[in-house]
């Protein structure tokens, strides 16, 4: 059994001797970066984002067994915009009936409890995304719109698979780069990373699947998200189960949303070779790429802003 400071190394690296602080004062070390970040957020010396107040209460409510949908539709009333929020998302191609909804009550009864929960967390992650820091605002709205694009792809291959949730899927899409956003709040103390693109990218890249795993831990998100955070980057990786999981669905859409940005590594990669691609399959994998969904993707993604 792996003692708490054993399972912190696995994931953020062993401290660096003592005789080479000096060094990594004088010259940047993207080790250290990550030691200090680790530091950082287990001493509360970073401001880690985190979810709205009303969107903690709805949830306490939500899992109240004893509650009631005029309980929950009470709580989100309290927030006008959390509340036009989800009566959007109740009217989304996820939810769609012959009528729109109009009222969070109605909303909720579309949604149903059990969707409920999963919905206020994917609808609150928009505030997570946000920061008042001028230096990092530009690559934070654009980690945010990205991630917006990959949850509205992981929604739509989701409802091929009856195992899998639409919902859930969704907040997959919208979580699997939420450790980006660490990296990018202590990036802003070190101007040369914030003035060299390329080389912050690199730092992300590095990072960003370690500190996910642990901020979503520390949140206490459901095990299955915080796999996906861990490993949607990790192409080659094999379930040990033969169905489609969640971990599947993301890493498709994530790569099917940076096909064409030129430049990026997952560009022009061969996907036929990857195990999501061949687990999902090639059909599904097509009628997204060649936009068969209509309007349902564009639809589903302005229902999360």
């Amino acid at each position: 059994m792996q003692t708490q400071e054993e399972q912190r190394d696995a994931i953020w690296g062993k401290p660096a001797e003592a005789g080479q602080e000096q060094e990594q004062k004088e010259k940047f070390d993207p080790k250290a970066f990550a030691l200090e970040l680790r530091d950082d957020i287990q001493q509360n010396r970073i401001k880690l984002p985190t979810l709205p107040a009303i969107s903690l209460e709805a949830l306490v409510v939500v899992n109240d067994a004893g509650s009631s949908m005029a309980d929950v539709s009470k709580i989100i009333g309290k927030d006008t915009s959390m509340a036009a929020r989800l009566v959007r998302y109740a009217n989304s191609p996820l939810y769609r009936g012959i009528n729109n909804v109009a009222s969070v009550k109605s909303a909720i009864t579309r949604i149903g409890m059990e969707a409920v929960k999963h919905a206020i967390l994917s609808l609150a992650m928009r505030d997570v995304f946000t920061t008042g820091i001028s230096a990092i605002q530009q690559r934070m709205e654009a980690l945010w719109q990205h991630s917006v694009a990959v949850a509205s792809k992981s929604a739509l291959l989701a409802g091929s698979f009856a195992h899998l949730n639409r919902d859930e899927a969704m907040l997959a899409g919208l979580i699997h780069d939420v450790g980006a956003i660490p990296i990018l709040l202590k990036a802003k103390d070190h101007q040369f990373l914030l003035d060299d693109e390329r080389k912050l990218d690199k730092l992300v890249h590095a990072l960003h699947m370690s500190v996910g795993k642990f901020m979503l831990s520390l949140w206490n998100f459901d095990p299955a998200m915080v796999e996906v955070a861990a490993e949607h980057d990790r192409l080659e990786r094999n379930s040990a189960s033969a169905q489609v999981d969640y971990v599947d669905i993301v890493q498709v859409a994530n790569v099917l949303c940076h096909e064409a940005t030129s430049g990026h590594p997952l560009c022009g990669i061969d996907t036929t070779t990857l195990p999501a691609f061949q687990r999902v399959g090639p059909e599904l994998v097509e009628s997204l790429r060649s936009g068969d969904v209509g309007s349902a993707e564009s639809d589903i993604s302005l229902a999360l802003h």
